[in-house]
């Protein structure tokens, strides 16, 4: 019988999965910061599943930590994009390297 730690378990191994592939693969801007979300988000939910299976609350701090990490990054990667597309009128990652001269 499968509980529910596994299935979280497997849930974060999956959703850092396809983060790390939507990294990876991707060419625009914006599938990249998806693709940041979804790794955090995975690793988030890892480290709640770990924590509340051994009632330990020391992995909240850090959660915490990374959820500030990931609004920070967003809100610098929105602004890269907008510069980027109103510079280049494009979302191709590999236009950003017009954007030195600016």
């Amino acid at each position: 019988m499968i509980n529910l730690f596994s299935i979280l378990i497997y849930t974060a191994l999956l959703v850092s999965s396809l983060g790390i592939f939507m990294l990876l693969s991707k060419k625009h801007i914006l599938s990249i910061l998806i693709g940041i979300e979804l790794f955090l988000n995975g690793i988030n939910l890892f480290f709640i599943t770990v924590s509340k299976s051994y009632s330990n609350d020391a992995a909240d701090i850090f959660i915490l930590f990374i959820l500030v990490i990931t609004a920070c990054e967003v809100a610098i990667g929105l602004a890269i994009f907008l510069v980027n597309q109103r510079i280049n009128k494009t979302i191709d990652i590999n236009d950003l390297n017009k954007l030195k001269d600016f």
